[in-house]
């Protein structure tokens, strides 16, 4: 899908497709589009028919087969809990730790045997590695060679949000292309088509990224079960618990960083953030908190953040998360 707010990017790019670099680094903050628009630009190289605009013909058979997923001369790489976007929900959620999170070396190897075979249809071939920050180390060295030496009309187009986690060495070899937030009208119009009440609202939430205030408007009754419970001081821990539970644990603890963040801003200065109807009860809960420990908390938060992909035992790192949180609003 070509979202409104990527159709100049992509037009940018394809007045690359004479001298196309052999490799690009398509970053942006999550929920913005760069995957989206790789795989536009990697369908668009791949074309038969392109025009001059960045748009592909989809009517052609190199169309057909991208968005078959069968194209010979395209290779995506991505972890397994990626390739399991489109499973039954049921199938998808039972066992989460099943899904690697990372793009294994092994991946990497074998895209060695796609590199020495020559195309399919005498044209690119192309290689999307989304995320590329999903890679460790030594799956990146192992890339790297990939890139320091190319095959001829070889294209890689590397998506991340984290480009600092990726190496210099990686960094130095991609050409960048950012792909910023969008307009907030034109993002909240294109909520709005997909059926979204209250576009600006959610936008807020997702710090201007459309996509991300997609996803938060599926978990939205959990967000909301979730900031009920946060603002009463006696809440049921348990109860809260499955809020959070309802979601990816990343997902609850974002919730909670914006909500801590509001409490810590309003205690401060009397504005927030994410949170901005009166009806969400931010005043009164920053009201009941000690501005330091308010602040010790959303440190803590951004701890928890990084441990949120792979907790142990979920139920028991969002309790100690909550125990911690009404200690905090039960100090006024």
């Amino acid at each position: 899908m070509v979202f409104t707010w990527i159709e100049s990017s992509l037009a940018q790019l394809a007045e690359l497709r004479g001298r196309l670099p052999h490799a690009l680094l398509v970053r942006g903050p999550d929920g913005v589009g760069q995957f989206e628009l790789a795989m536009a630009f990697a369908q668009f190289v791949l074309c038969e028919q392109p025009a001059s605009d960045g748009r592909y013909c989809q009517r052609c058979a190199a169309c057909t087969w991208f968005e078959q997923g069968s194209h010979p001369d395209f290779r995506l790489l991505q972890p397994e809990r990626l390739m399991g976007e489109d499973d039954d929900e049921g199938e998808a959620t039972a066992d989460p730790k099943k899904k690697s999170d990372q793009i294994k070396i092994a991946q990497v190897r074998d895209l060695q045997r796609f590199l020495s075979v020559g195309t399919h249809r005498a044209g690119f071939r192309v290689i999307v590695v989304r995320p590329a920050d999903a890679m460790n180390i030594p799956t990146q060295n192992a890339l790297l060679k990939s890139l320091e030496e190319p095959p001829p009309e070889t294209l890689f187009l590397l998506v991340t949000s984290s480009p600092h986690k990726l190496l210099p060495t990686i960094r130095s070899r991609c050409q960048s292309i950012a792909v910023g937030r969008p307009d907030p009208d034109q993002a909240a119009q294109w909520l709005e088509s997909q059926n979204i009440d209250n576009p600006m609202r959610l936008l807020a939430l997702a710090g201007g990224a459309p996509l991300r205030a997609l996803l938060l408007n599926e978990s939205e009754p959990a967000r909301r079960r979730l900031l009920e419970q946060l603002n009463d001081p006696g809440f049921d821990l348990i109860a809260a618990s499955e809020s959070c539970l309802a979601v990816e644990p990343a997902v609850a603890v974002g919730w909670l960083q914006r909500w801590a963040y509001d409490l810590l801003s309003q205690r401060l200065a009397g504005l927030s953030r994410y949170h901005l109807t009166p009806d969400q009860g931010i005043p009164a809960v920053a009201a009941r908190c000690d501005p330091a420990k308010a602040a010790s908390f959303l440190r803590m938060l951004a701890k928890a953040n990084s441990l949120a992909q792979h907790p142990l035992n979920p139920r028991l790192f969002f309790e100690d998360i909550l125990i911690q949180y009404r200690a905090l609003i039960a100090d006024g």
